[in-house]
This record gives C-alpha cells, structure tokens and sequence, in this order.
C-alpha cells in the first residue's frame, strides 16, 4: 500500500493531507534526529558518534509536532485507536528503505501499566503493520517485567536510568531479524533498553520502526 493509497481511504481533506506528509529533510542516519543546522546533511550526529544506538537501522514518517504530535497524543492517551490504520499506513511507507524482517514485535507495556491504559498503542501500530506486510507479528517476543515511570515526565538522563533492565526476550528471539515497533522516539533510551534485551536474546538484528521522530526542543 503505497502513501496516496493510505490517504485515499482515511477520512482527510486536502489540507490534514498536506499537514501529514512525510518529513524528507536532514536527518542522522543512525538516530533520525534532525541536525540543529539544516546545511550539515544527513550526517551521523555527536550523540551516536559517542554512544552508536543498538539497532541497525531507523525508519519513520515524521516529525512529532503539529498535526502529527496532535493524532499520536489522541491515539496514545485517549484510546483513539481508529488512528492506528492511518498511522501505521504511514509507517508501512517509511519502512521501505529497511530489510524484511522475520517477525514485528512492539515495544511492551508492564502488565500494571497495561491493564489500566487498557491497550498498548504499540501493539496497535505493530498490528497494523502486520496486516499490510503479512509479516508475522510476534506478541510474546519482548516483555517488561520491571515497572517504570512514565517516560514523558522525564529528562534524558532520567530516562536512560527508568528504562536500564527493564525488558526481557524469550528464547524464541535466537536468530531473528526484527523490527521493533513504537509511536514516538524522543531520547531513543527506551528503544536502546529494548534492543538490547532483543540482542541479548540471541536476536542478529533489531530495526527500530516509530511513526515520529521528536526534534529538538518539542514537548512530549
């Protein structure tokens, strides 16, 4: 499904359409992230030169703000998961540029945090994903036996330490190629967490697939 057919069958005018479109500029090739000087390029920024993230590669539509921001705050905090097609249209566009996997897996929810949310908007997009690709979706692939705080109370430092150990792969993970589905990548840690878990578990590679990517001074 291409990015016109995606549009054609969800429930935009021309100009949410326009507000929607996918973000072509500069960006680090191995976290996403924007440079803060549009003129330097898609080149790899101080922050993963220092501390190269855990999965191969990224792919994403757009930027976390505006429009966007505004669809992934409804689906995420407001169970609007009617969203999710569109959104995961979106993400079926962006993952093009990636190697197929063998099985799509979501960034997991601790079970308390699940049951009262009542869904994890993760889980939703990877859904989604699933049913475009054909890909098999793998639901118990990653867990998160270790209780967090909310990531988005958090500065950067905080986040890296509440997300350090939280995850779990089964047994199951040994010699897969996976791509690990989220909604939003802000500082990357719990993505990074993730990975790792994914790696440690005998994965050979992780790709990190997210709707939108957060720029720099973007509130949550």
């Amino acid at each position: 499904m291409s990015l016109a057919d995606t549009l054609a069958h969800a429930p935009l005018c021309p100009d949410c359409t326009a507000l929607l479109t996918p973000y072509t500029g500069p960006r680090c090739p191995r976290c996403g992230l924007p440079p803060a000087n549009p003129d330097e390029g898609n080149v790899v920024c101080g922050a993963c030169l220092q501390n190269p993230p855990p999965w191969s590669a990224v792919a994403f539509h757009g930027l976390y703000r505006e429009s966007l921001r505004h669809i992934l705050l409804r689906l995420k905090f407001d169970g609007h998961l009617y969203l999710a097609p569109l959104l995961g249209g979106f993400m079926l566009e962006s993952v093009s540029c990636l190697p197929w996997p063998d099985v799509i897996t979501a960034v997991p929810q601790h079970p308390d945090h699940l049951r009262h949310r009542g869904y994890n908007q993760a889980h939703e997009l990877a859904k989604i994903l699933h049913n475009y690709t054909g890909v098999p979706l793998a639901t118990q692939l990653l867990s998160r036996p270790v209780p967090g705080k909310e990531q988005a109370r958090l500065g950067a430092r905080a986040r890296r330490s509440n997300v350090q150990h939280s995850f779990n792969a089964s047994t199951e993970a040994s010699g897969l190629h996976v791509w690990l589905v989220d909604d939003v990548m802000t500082t990357g840690s719990t993505m990074a967490a993730a990975t790792k878990a994914l790696l440690a578990g005998g994965v050979t590679r992780v790709d990190a697939v997210f709707v939108a990517r957060t720029p720099r001074n973007t509130p949550n």
